[in-house]
């Protein structure tokens, strides 16, 4: 997959610690170990495929709303495929609540989804719902901005459909989104996968 995000602003002096986000999928089970430091509303978020705008939506009990920040072409000399390379920033929201924003590098390989994102600017669990297929989903790190729940956090994970669309997705969740921050400011720490 082509595309990376830096890292994230101000986090050079965070814990990094090694994570295997080992998914278990068998015929009865489906699970993905997530660090304990994070509430289970977290982990639910933490590892949503594609579904993250139903859950929140569904928490809050209202429509969503995508403010597309950024939808730009990237240009890419160095790779010779007929694919289109999109940077994007989204912000959402649920009724007025700033819940996210999201950074990504989007690489375009399907005719009908390249029309989605530039014609209708559509939001990504838009275009997954527009395709009918679910994406794979791996998730490469998480952290928390802080270290008590109801701090900021993020993931970093990709979402592939293949021969259609890659992503590589940065969201990174508001302070207070489920209950208030009472913790230290300007410490947090960093899970990653060494994969």
């Amino acid at each position: 997959m082509s595309g990376k995000l830096p890292e994230p602003a101000n986090t050079e002096n965070y814990q990094r610690i090694p994570f295997q986000f080992t998914e278990e999928l068998s015929s009865k089970n489906v699970f993905l170990r997530l660090p304990q430091e994070f509430t289970p509303l977290e982990r639910m978020i933490l590892q949503a495929t594609g579904n993250l705008q139903r859950l929140l939506s569904a928490y809050y009990n209202v429509p969503s709303q995508v403010k597309i920040v950024k939808n730009d072409v990237i240009k890419n000399e160095l790779d010779e495929t007929p694919h289109m390379l999109f940077e994007r920033k989204i912000i959402m929201y649920f009724d007025k609540k700033y819940a996210y924003e999201a950074d990504s590098i989007l690489t375009v390989k399907d005719s009908n989804v390249l029309e989605l994102i530039e014609k209708h600017k559509y939001g990504l669990g838009q275009i997954f719902g527009h395709t009918h297929r679910s994406p794979d989903f791996v998730l490469h790190a998480i952290g928390r901005h802080g270290n008590a729940s109801g701090a900021s956090f993020w993931r970093d994970y990709s979402l592939t459909i293949p021969d259609v669309l890659d992503c590589y997705i940065r969201e990174t969740f508001v302070e207070g989104l489920f209950e208030e921050y009472k913790g230290e400011k300007g410490v947090g720490s960093i899970w990653y996968s060494e994969l």
